[in-house]
């Protein structure tokens, strides 16, 4: 029966796929583009077509003006996602509605692991300079965290052994490096540390990062300025997550089955008038600095606000969404941050899916192609 079933899909979906395209493009085909500048039509000629004109057209209408293209995407992903479980390339599906990224699937190589840990050991060095004390926060990957979700032929050691090679490099070095994947791995059995249907962490994995950085500070013999910290949680927001998008539409999800994340957000704040801050708004100086990617950057994770108050120490974030870890820290070294903010401690969130990957120390458009600094999957598969 599941061979018939695949069969006919197989069938189906070229059918549904091709039939909307022939209709698509005879409408555009009828109803030629106008010209962008002088706004007139264009004529179906031979030499509309031999010149390339028809072709870049076609491709502006495709991406842009494409009638039908949101329920197409939508329908499309829905019948390929229900006959046959799969999605667009660069997202993997699991058992139980669990997605990951195609980016997690791959083998680091050891001398992309040695150019890394040389950057950030120069990055080290310079922090120590200013002396500041620099903390590794590696990253494990959902895909290793939780492979028992994954098809029996997509389950891989790769991303563990990068972990491990990369956090013995680090420490070969002499940093300072939190054990996340141990810290995550012990806390499993608790509740959900990834989210199913996104690339990131639900904030309990936020939560048990954070305490794990205090562990790691607190055996290092790194000592931080106690401060009056209050948290509260605030209203659960839904989302989509990212890995949906490479299935269907947001707008036909429910209708494939698929169900929003609901995200507890936790909140909090360091009492500055007990901290004796001064009460004209001149710059102070926060302890910690949190640098990295979107696991840090994005509010909803709520991973700076676990951090102070597993610190209880203020911690001002400079990481940013969809650059990766590398581009944040240049951005640091380049700005005036560290002298305006004096921190003693720089903790640096390094998801290990990142390693080997073109833009790793520089942004896209300087490094070219390749990298996932955008959507999920772009490439690195």
């Amino acid at each position: 029966m599941a061979n018939l079933r695949q069969h006919t899909a197989t069938l189906l979906l070229p059918t549904v796929f091709f039939g909307y395209a022939i209709y698509a493009n005879s409408t555009m085909l009828f109803t030629p583009p106008a010209d962008a500048k002088g706004g007139k039509i264009n004529d179906l000629s031979l030499s509309y077509v031999i010149d390339g004109e028809a072709t870049r057209d076609l491709d502006a209408l495709y991406k842009s003006e494409l009638p039908h293209r949101d329920p197409a995407v939508g329908v499309i992903g829905n019948a390929r996602y229900a006959l046959l479980g799969s999605g667009r390339k660069g997202v993997i599906i699991g058992d139980e509605g669990w997605f990951f990224t195609g980016e997690e699937f791959k083998r680091v190589k050891p001398t992309d692991i040695e150019s890394a840990v040389a950057r950030i050991d120069e990055v080290r060095a310079l922090l120590a300079e200013a002396g500041i004390k620099l903390v590794m926060v590696p990253l494990p990957a959902k895909s290793d965290i939780y492979a028992e979700h994954l098809p029996e032929v997509m389950r891989s050691d790769a991303m563990s052994v990068a972990y491990s090679d990369f956090s013995t490099a680090l420490k070969a070095k002499g940093m300072t490096v939190v054990d996340t994947r141990a810290a995550m791995l012990a806390a499993k059995p608790f509740g959900e540390l990834f989210l199913k249907s996104d690339t990131h962490w639900t904030p309990t994995g936020a939560k048990v990062t954070a305490e794990a950085v205090q562990s790691t500070l607190q055996q290092s013999g790194i000592s931080l300025p106690s401060e009056t910290v209050t948290a509260s949680w605030q209203t659960p927001v839904d989302i989509w997550g990212d890995l949906t998008t490479y299935i269907t539409s947001p707008d036909y999800a429910p209708r494939a089955g698929l169900k929003q994340e609901n995200i507890p957000i936790y909140r909090t704040a360091v009492n500055v008038e007990a901290e004796g801050t001064d009460l004209f708004g001149t710059e102070t100086k926060v302890p910690v600095m949190l640098v990295g990617t979107s696991y840090s950057a994005n509010e909803n994770w709520s991973f700076v606000d676990f951090l102070r108050q597993s610190l209880v120490t203020d911690v001002v974030n400079v990481a940013k969404e969809g650059l990766g870890p590398g581009v944040p820290m240049m951005d640091l070294l380049a700005g005036t941050a560290l002298e305006d903010t004096q921190p003693s401690v720089v903790v640096w969130e390094f998801p290990i899916r990142y390693l080997g990957t073109p833009t790793l120390w520089e942004r896209k458009s300087q490094a070219g192609t390749g990298g996932h600094h955008g959507g999920v999957g772009d490439s690195n598969v």
